[in-house]
């Protein structure tokens, strides 16, 4: 018998499209496997709606209450909705950053993906190339500027010209490159680091590899029962310098994805190695994909980032590396609820009194 699922999209973020898109792509599928799924609508203004993603932005559903008590949704009109599982596909800020993860932690349902430290340490940039710089892995130079910062950011702005150039100026805490702008002189850093504080308290400038090539692979699954998907590289084309939110979402030619990677076989398998590493070292559970910078000449590999809700859409990286596995999308989705249902019992027999 198929299960209960709902899938919840939508949010505050500037990633809100982005989500309905992904919650699209996922309900069809999962409804084509004979799934039962509750569209949850989470509106801009905040409201909870049981809604198809079809119908967004538009506020037509109707609206649901949490009950943490009961562990379920209920209606407006006191109906009792109660699914198996949760797959929550909100991107960004409130959505992969912990914050969302709480509140289905607080109800007592199983949820795909990671948990709320690893949600928060992989939206975090700071935070995860810490963690990654434990595992040994290359992490590019940074610094961070906070609104602490903003009396004396002349003095910022030196510190990070002293980096070299290309630089890239992008929110701490954000995701799909939103508010990232590659700058290639000096004259450019203020009005870069102004634009990023527009999504965030915190600003970090990172030394860029220019040119470089960008390489993405998946994980699927939790603790010793994680796979790598294959190594995959994102050609830009067009007028974009990098893979930005324009590329990825807006221009349907603003990037080509090549899998596998051609690359040798020592550096795919680095690469795949490299993102368990980095998943299991934050804690991650379900999916995630982890992104790679090479340097065309050196061949030196970084890590970019890693993003703990990949998105679903049709210009979507993830689902497309595990297709080149041959495992196509509803075979993932079922892995997700499979691990989120796992993880779940296994917290269950953790003890909660002393």
């Amino acid at each position: 018998m198929k299960k209960n699922i709902a899938v919840v999209y939508g949010g505050k973020s500037p990633e809100h499209e982005v989500s309905c898109d992904s919650a699209s792509s996922i309900i069809a599928e999962f409804r084509k496997a004979g799934y039962e799924v509750l569209p949850v609508y989470i509106a801009r203004c905040g409201r909870w709606l049981c809604q198809e993603p079809s119908e967004a932005p538009a506020e037509k559903g109707a609206e649901l209450l949490i009950s943490f008590h009961d562990s379920c949704f209920i209606t407006l009109d006191g109906k009792k909705i109660k699914p198996e599982s949760i797959f929550p596909i909100v991107h960004g800020t409130t959505g992969e950053d912990g914050i969302l993860q709480g509140v289905f932690e607080m109800m007592g349902i199983p949820y795909a993906g990671s948990g709320v430290a690893a949600s928060a340490f992989g939206m975090n940039k700071l935070i995860a190339k810490e963690l990654v710089r434990k595992t040994g892995i290359n992490v590019l130079p940074d610094i961070i500027i906070t609104e602490t910062d903003k009396n004396n950011l002349a003095e910022k702005i030196k510190q990070a010209s002293g980096m070299g150039f290309p630089l890239f100026v992008k929110p701490v805490s954000q995701g799909s490159s939103v508010g990232i702008t590659k700058v290639k002189k000096e004259a450019d850093l203020l009005p870069a680091i102004e634009n990023a504080f527009r999504f965030d308290k915190a600003v970090m400038v990172e030394k860029g590899v220019d040119f470089a090539r960008e390489m993405v692979c998946g994980v699927l699954g939790s603790g010793n029962d994680c796979k790598a998907s294959p190594v995959g590289e994102v050609c830009v084309q067009g007028n974009h310098e990098f893979y930005d939110y324009e590329a990825k979402y807006l221009d349907n030619n603003g990037m080509k994805l090549i899998i596998p990677a051609q690359i040798c076989k020592d550096d795919e398998e680095y690469m795949r190695s490299a993102a368990i590493d980095i998943f299991r070292e934050l804690g991650c559970s379900g999916f995630a994909r982890v992104d790679f910078f090479a340097d065309r000449n050196s061949g030196k590999i970084w890590f970019g980032e890693i993003n703990t809700a990949p998105g679903f859409t049709s210009h979507s990286l993830y689902p497309a590396l595990w297709k080149q596995a041959g495992i196509p999308v509803i075979s993932v989705l079922e892995k997700l609820i499979e691990t989120a249902i796992a993880d779940r019992k296994a917290k269950q027999k953790l003890e909660i009194n002393r």
